[in-house]
């Protein structure tokens, strides 16, 4: 039986509201494509699906044309600089051979970017 109550509950909200993750990420896009040649970038995941949490992370596909690039996701982490966000950063020739893999991770996604 309860004999008290205490008030150490905490409830934590997400840092940012899906429209602001799109809306900081399509503000970053001019630069990150100068640096990397976009294809597409695609947000996917619990922020696409609407049932993020506090603690969630942002899932981020970005597809990027040419060769594969040893510093492709350095470059894209330091441009788009957003908390939580996790990259998944594929070339066109990447991309080309694991599309059914990929497309099936972002089937239900929202296109942020496309060529």
């Amino acid at each position: 039986m309860l004999k008290g109550s205490s008030s150490s509950v905490r409830i934590f909200y997400p840092r940012f509201s899906r429209d602001e993750v799109i809306q900081k990420i399509k503000e970053k896009l001019e630069v990150l494509n100068s640096k990397l040649p976009l294809i597409s970038v695609t947000l996917f995941g619990s922020y696409a699906k609407g049932n993020y949490t506090a603690f969630s992370d942002i899932d981020l596909m970005i597809i990027y044309k040419g060769d594969q690039k040893e510093n492709a996701y350095a470059v894209a982490k330091k441009t788009l600089s957003i908390p939580s966000l996790e990259i998944h950063i594929y070339s066109e020739n990447e991309y080309n051979e694991l599309r059914n893999i990929i497309d099936k991770m972002t089937k239900d996604g929202i296109v942020i970017y496309e060529i």
